[in-house]
């Protein structure tokens, strides 16, 4: 008799332990099923039972009703960004045309013969008028990338002689807020992939975001790292503070102390996905007193 409830006892003890490592392996298992839901949500999946146990089942039902609840609403998100999209491109598109044509009545007209305060006036609306355009412009071209819907020309560039020629556009401007301005580059070309017109777009997005934070240098850098190529836009800056890194690519972004100059936070947005099209990364930083922006492309 003895014999028999030690060996049931036994028996029980190894079903519980079998039922118990069971349970655990099947915890887990939904565990990283959950994690990569969560991680590739677009995927039509649910979490399954592995083992039959009444509050593991409980336990999967909730977690599926959230899944789908939530895979429901980014369904409805995404619709209605991508919607949004859509009709922000096409009213840029529509005031594109009255607006350019706008811009050149005012460029026809003779402010010669009209008087100071006319002609000062006349050169203040084409300034706005411009501003509006390349807002327009912003809106755009920002629509059409996160839309996949920009297309890149890509063709080997000369990056040295191109950033040169980009930045001598600007001197003026520079020189004018009397900000000094150091061109740092190897003297041997340097190539990459890329799309020109992306490319000045960049360049001319961190030149203007320098003009804009600079208040005496700027320090723009080039250099080769083993197959990649840098490019650093650096100057000091006590208008951004640390944390304002973290944002500064972000959509309509705008520190609170330069709402003044007019920024629309789209430029430097605009300049981090033209850059990744590209198949390049960019990253910022603002630490004592300085904003630097480094962008990494592969080499030709």
């Amino acid at each position: 008799m003895g014999w028999l409830l030690f060996t049931i006892a036994a028996l029980a003890a190894v079903i519980y332990i079998v039922r118990f490592y069971s349970l655990k392996s099947a915890v887990k298992k939904s565990a990283e099923e959950f994690a990569s839901i969560e991680q590739n949500p677009e995927d039509n999946r649910i979490l399954l039972l592995s083992f039959p146990d009444k509050g593991l089942e409980n336990l999967l039902e909730n977690l599926n009703r959230y899944i789908l609840l939530t895979r429901k609403e980014r369904i409805f998100y995404q619709n209605r960004e991508k919607a949004l999209r859509a009709q922000i491109e096409n009213i840029s598109h529509d005031l594109r045309t009255p607006l350019t044509a706008i811009i050149g009545y005012l460029e026809l007209l003779d402010t010669d013969e009209l008087s100071a305060e006319d002609a000062a006036a006349i050169e203040r609306v084409s300034k706005k008028a411009k501003s509006l355009q390349g807002l327009i412009g912003n809106f755009y071209d920002l629509s059409r990338l996160e839309m996949n819907d920009y297309h890149l020309n890509m063709e080997k560039v000369e990056l040295v002689h191109f950033a040169k020629e980009i930045s001598l556009l600007f001197y003026q401007e520079f020189e004018k807020k009397k900000i000094s301005v150091q061109f740092d580059a190897p003297e041997e070309p340097l190539y990459l992939p890329a799309d020109t017109g992306a490319l000045e777009r960049i360049f001319n997005n961190m030149l203007q975001n320098a003009l804009r934070y600079a208040e005496s240098s700027l320090y723009i850098g080039i250099s080769a790292k083993k197959d990649n190529i840098s490019i650093v836009f650096e100057n000091d800056t006590s208008a951004l503070k640390p944390e304002d890194a973290a944002h500064l690519f972000e959509r309509f972004y705008v520190q609170e102390k330069s709402r003044t100059s007019q920024s629309t936070g789209l430029g430097l947005t605009i300049s981090k996905l033209l850059t990744e099209a590209m198949g390049g990364s960019v990253e910022a930083e603002v630490a004592e007193g300085k904003l630097r922006v480094e962008y990494c492309f592969e080499k030709a």
